[in-house]
């Protein structure tokens, strides 16, 4: 059977039918007001999910009692019957397209912070989370009670606002789930100790939202592990199963992980496709309701697999669906290759915790639905794209879609220009598959592709362009350091490697790119880094970066902060601790160097060049994925006001 015939086929949750098997998970997207309402910008975030051909959507983590159980600062509320026809909008948003809205109850509990919510934080214990740091208060039993009726008055309020179904957060290290661990629930009454105690506010909370609603799907989102010692282990995750369903669930979402295990919970790309399958497959085994999984599932054949073999009944797919939002569609149309990859970045899970709206490195219309979904005029002049990387082929790419004749010239002899380099580090490949994803889009459209074509003056003289776009890139600045016998930069040596084994390798430049090439080497070389900051890698995404971190000391590479290199002969590299203020002397047999980029630029005869000159991606800054595709994606519109 086609995955697509798979995923297509309908499920009843409850007394609701859903028309496919695809999800989209809860997630924050900070779109939502100060003061917790639905605004436009959440709309139409949700809207391009729903209309994508999703069979349900979860909305985000939506707090049943601010500000005390909030999580960010515009987090989504569902505690006052004010907030009721923002909510009744955003359902009725969702159920336009034949999609079963539902929504995610959430207390943050103590993993929040007093700069979210303006006080103490609460939990089971005064136990803190040392991710968040901020010591939390012990609940009272009448805090508790009052808690209970919180959660049960906010799936009272989505059954008015009309939703479909709640979904009950007690996983990831959240408030319920702090009562379900015995890692973050220390108590000595009824609600600690054994598991049945430990479970009681759960089930006290399923039994109300039953007793007062009377047609919603209810849900639960729980760890069957929760990867720290002390916490909750697998066999008793399989037990809380089958509890939660005793109590009344319909619908179970296995998850795992709490802030403190990190990428257990936000997964990076080292992390295989599907990796809980085989855990959420046991909770199947224990139980009779339908159970949703995902996790890293990008493809739809594997979706597809996994429910087929019965691991699952409901895929999620998160992340997947910030690249995509059309996802659901083109996998139940047979069209995997058609979908925008996620590659597992982290950018989205960055841009919220930096208190921002949600983001996504390889979708730029991400979190700005309802700025870049805006009808812009047709454009139908030509235009010359000068650069294939990815703001070169976004660029070509979004204005073809408005209407432009385009032409994208390489100086190269292929198109992804950086990306070549950027998928060869540990937990890169991802990377490959959105650059495949670009070269197809591009060689499926209307874009006229010249290889092997550097922008010149003659060039424009002989397409004579309306408007030009300089994405030419950028190059690694290279210091020149006479003496040093084998120099190279580190974008270079990941782009073609040259197959080294045990060789002395001085890496100068700690940020991201210097840690990555370590990574790439230290397998069969002696690696050393040489930063000249006290932080390696500051301009990563933390998972990855902690991540990242871990492999460098795991694969022995030296790593010297606060040091530079001074000079170099045929046999040895001279540093110098700048805290120490010491000399340092190594033998190597080869330098690179991860010190940044300077802009590409083309020297053109400024007689020849059109009136709109536009200069996008590395060509104006070097940066990352992110920002080139966004102010590619943003050419339409500045032309249109032009």
């Amino acid at each position: 059977m086609s995955y697509a015939n798979v995923l297509g086929k309908p499920l009843f949750l409850g007394a609701k039918r859903i028309k496919n098997r695809i999800v989209m998970p809860a997630m924050g997207t900070g779109l939502a007001s100060a003061q917790g309402e639905v605004t436009p910008a959440l709309l139409r975030y949700y809207e391009e999910r729903a209309r994508g051909g999703a069979g349900a959507i979860v909305v985000e983590i939506a707090c049943v009692d601010s500000p005390e159980g909030k999580g960010s600062l515009t987090q989504l509320c569902i505690d006052r019957q004010e907030l009721l026809p923002g909510l009744a909008e955003l359902a009725e948003t969702i159920k336009a397209y034949d999609c079963l809205a539902m929504i995610q109850l959430h207390h943050a509990g103590r993993q929040t912070s007093p700069l979210v919510t303006g006080r103490q934080p609460v939990a089971p214990s005064p136990k803190a989370c040392r991710f968040m740091r901020a010591e939390p208060r012990q609940l009272s039993r009448e805090e508790i009670a009052a808690i209970r009726n919180r959660f049960i008055q906010a799936a009272v309020i989505a059954e008015q606002a009309g939703f479909d179904g709640v979904e009950l957060h007690a996983a990831h290290g959240y408030l319920l789930n702090q009562f379900l661990s015995p890692y973050t629930n220390l108590r000595e009454d009824e609600y600690g100790g054994s598991l049945e105690n430990r479970f009681r506010l759960l089930k006290e909370i399923m039994e109300g939202i039953k007793t007062y609603t009377s047609r919603l799907i209810l849900g639960v989102r729980f760890n069957l592990a929760d990867f720290v010692k002390g916490g909750i282990e697998l066999e008793e995750g399989l037990e809380m199963a089958r509890l939660i369903e005793e109590s009344g669930a319909d619908l179970l979402n296995a998850s795992c992980g709490i802030y403190e295990s990190g990428q257990t919970s936000i997964e990076t790309g080292s992390f295989p496709e599907g990796w809980r399958m085989d855990m959420i497959r046991q909770a199947k085994g224990r139980v009779s309701i339908p159970v949703m999984g995902g996790g890293v599932v990008r493809r739809p054949e594997m979706a597809a697999r996994f429910i087929e073999e019965g691991y699952i009944d409901l895929v999620w797919v998160g992340r997947g669906m910030l690249a995509d939002p059309d996802w659901a569609n083109k996998a139940l149309r047979g069209q995997g290759e058609k979908i925008r990859p996620c590659i597992t970045c982290n950018t989205c899970f960055a841009s919220i915790i930096q208190g921002h709206h949600i983001r996504c490195a390889v979708n730029p219309v991400t979190g700005r639905e309802e700025r870049l979904l805006r009808p812009t005029e047709t454009y139908s002049k030509t235009v010359l794209v000068a650069g294939g990387g990815p703001a070169g082929m976004q660029a070509a790419l979004s204005l073809a879609r408005a209407g432009s004749n385009v032409v994208l010239a390489e100086a190269g002899s292929f198109l992804g220009g950086q990306m070549t380099a950027a998928q060869k580090p540990p937990g890169k490949s991802a990377i490959a598959r959105l650059q495949q994803y670009l070269i197809t889009e591009v060689e499926s459209s209307s874009i006229q592709v010249r290889l092997n074509t550097p922008v010149t003056s003659q060039l424009l003289a002989e397409i004579k362009p309306d408007v030009l776009v300089i994405a030419a890139g950028s190059k690694p600045f290279i210091p020149d350091y006479p003496g040093i016998k084998s120099i190279y930069s580190a974008a270079e040596i990941l782009a073609n490697d040259p197959g080294w084994e045990n060789q002395q390798v001085i890496i100068v430049g700690g940020g991201s790119t210097g840690c990555e090439a370590a990574d790439f080497l230290a397998e069969k070389n002696q690696v050393t880094i040489v930063e000249k900051t006290k932080v390696l890698a500051a301009d990563m995404e933390n998972m990855s970066r902690l991540e990242l971190l871990a492999r460098l000391k795991q694969k022995q590479v030296k790593i010297l902060k606060m040091t530079v290199l001074e000079g170099a002969d045929d046999t040895k590299v001279v540093l110098r601790s700048a805290d120490r203020n010491e000399t340092i002397e190594l033998p190597y047999d080869h330098v690179l160097f991860a010190v940044g980029n300077r802009p590409v630029l083309p020297e053109l005869d400024p007689d020849t060049l059109p009136d709109q000159v536009f200069v996008i991606g590395d060509a104006q800054q070097p940066r990352g994925f992110s920002q080139a595709f966004f102010e590619a994606q943003m050419l339409p519109y500045r032309l249109s006001r032009c």
